[in-house]
């Protein structure tokens, strides 16, 4: 049971140690127009080899105040390979004029290669510095290992377990 316990312990420490998290934001977004303006903006992420990612993505201003943005989605793409992000917060734009808004991906394993993150929105103030900020924590490879070291300890604890 020690040794169970040791495993699990160590299995938690590994999957929540991360390098530093991965920062995209764009706070530039402004309605000339006073109907909304469209945006789309698009990122690249590089991975080298399989990764679990997870990351937040939140409204905001840089001035202070309620933002008027209303983010419609936010995808990551590679291949022909799609991962929606789930919208956490929402805000009803045909009651409200300003709101916060939180869209989450929860934690994903996406294959190495060059994934391209689009959020796609609209601008309802007509003030500069409104926008959002998205932030994708990234596992350390260390990390990775020794979870897979515990995965392995564990195996190991239940087949000698077993034979006593």
């Amino acid at each position: 049971m020690k040794a169970l316990f040791a495993v699990a312990t160590a299995f938690a420490l590994a999957t929540s140690a991360s390098a530093a998290p991965v920062v995209f934001s764009n706070y530039g977004h402004q309605d000339q127009t006073g109907f909304g303006t469209d945006f789309t903006d698009v990122y690249t992420l590089d991975l080298s080899d399989n990764t679990w990612v997870s990351g937040l993505l939140g409204t905001g201003t840089l001035l202070g105040g309620v933002p008027a943005i209303d983010i419609r989605s936010v995808t990551l793409r590679l291949l022909g390979s799609e991962v929606d992000w789930v919208q956490t917060i929402a805000i009803d734009w045909n009651v409200a004029d300003t709101g916060f808004e939180s869209w989450a991906l929860t934690p994903t394993l996406l294959g190495a290669g060059q994934w391209q993150l689009e959020v796609v929105g609209t601008s309802y103030y007509d003030k500069a510095g409104q926008g959002y900020g998205l932030s994708l924590e990234l596992p350390e490879p260390a990390s990775a290992a020794l979870a897979a070291l515990a995965l392995v300890g564990a195996g190991l604890a239940s087949v000698r377990r077993r034979k006593a």
